[in-house]
């Protein structure tokens, strides 16, 4: 006969290897709502969606499946997390860098809420606090008449420095629109490069600065000074071509051509051959240059 002492080393026993053997059987499931993820470098801005992504199958999503006037998740699962590298403006408002959970107030007709909310991993919006919002902005909905089956998130960047996020399920779209402010971060990284820079490399940092604010149409006089500040410090075909096509842009064609009459003086480098890949562009603009001079 089996005494109690015993009868209780058994159930504690039992009771151990049945949590053992529920923790063996715990294993990775695809999920309905399978994990996605987009992400795009708009100009200097990391943009990264985390979500899950729901099909339609037929039910009947909006004011149904997804109730209207109500905070939702954006997606499946796990509340969906945009996460922005730097501060952006999102319809003409501005969000601060950092990380959020993201739920939409979807409504039947007209505008819907967007939500970005400091808590980012939380599942749903069971435990969503509006108090923790960082954002609410509205945005007007589309309705198309081709079906999207499958939660998508997009980021669409037409430009360097903005773009939108498409979102689309069911017939329901969202376009949210941002910008960020490429130019300034730009300026800070050349200036702090040029700083930072060994002596003898300096000239290509404000080379390289010249050149970019010269193809984003941006400070003139800054490209300037940076271009003049590069062929002091050594003359290559290269930063002289820079310096000819700023002065054109900027209406001085004599001072442009007089520069790229030097570009071709310089000619051929045996280092780096720069002006031999840029040869057929040079005489094709001085050309270009002597036509518009007359």
């Amino acid at each position: 006969m089996i005494n109690v002492t015993t009868r209780l080393l058994l159930l504690l026993l039992s009771l151990l290897l049945s949590g053992s053997l529920f923790a063996q059987a715990t294993v990775e499931l695809p999920r309905k709502s399978p994990k996605a993820m987009v992400g795009l470098k708009v100009g200097l801005t990391d943009i990264r969606i985390d979500y899950s992504s729901p099909q339609v199958k037929g039910r009947t999503i909006w004011g149904n499946l997804v109730p209207y006037g109500e905070v939702w998740r954006a997606g499946a699962n796990e509340a969906t997390v945009i996460e922005f590298s730097t501060d952006v403006n999102v319809e003409g408002q501005i969000l601060p860098r950092g990380r959020y959970g993201f739920f939409l107030i979807p409504e039947e007709n007209g505008k819907w809420t967007i939500i970005f909310n400091e808590v980012a991993n939380q599942w749903g919006a069971y435990q969503y606090e509006e108090s923790k919002d960082v954002l609410r902005i509205e945005v007007q909905a589309a309705t198309k008449t081709a079906n999207e089956e499958h939660l998508t998130y997009e980021i669409v960047a037409p430009t360097m420095n903005s773009g939108y996020i498409r979102f689309a399920w069911e017939k329901r779209r969202l376009y949210i629109r941002f910008q960020v402010d490429v130019m300034q971060q730009a300026i800070a990284n050349i200036t702090e490069a040029i700083n930072q820079a060994k002596e003898e490399e300096r000239w290509q940092i404000y080379a390289v600065g010249a050149d970019f604010l010269l193809g984003a149409d941006g400070d003139a006089k800054r490209a300037m000074d940076w271009i003049n500040a590069s062929t002091k410090l050594f003359d290559h075909s290269w930063n002289n071509w820079i310096k000819a096509r700023l002065q054109a842009v900027t209406g001085d064609v004599k001072g442009a051509l007089k520069t790229a009459a030097k570009v071709q003086e310089l000619g051929p480098n045996e280092v780096d051959g720069l002006y031999q890949s840029l040869q057929t562009e040079i005489e094709a603009t001085i050309k270009e240059w002597e036509r518009i001079k007359k």
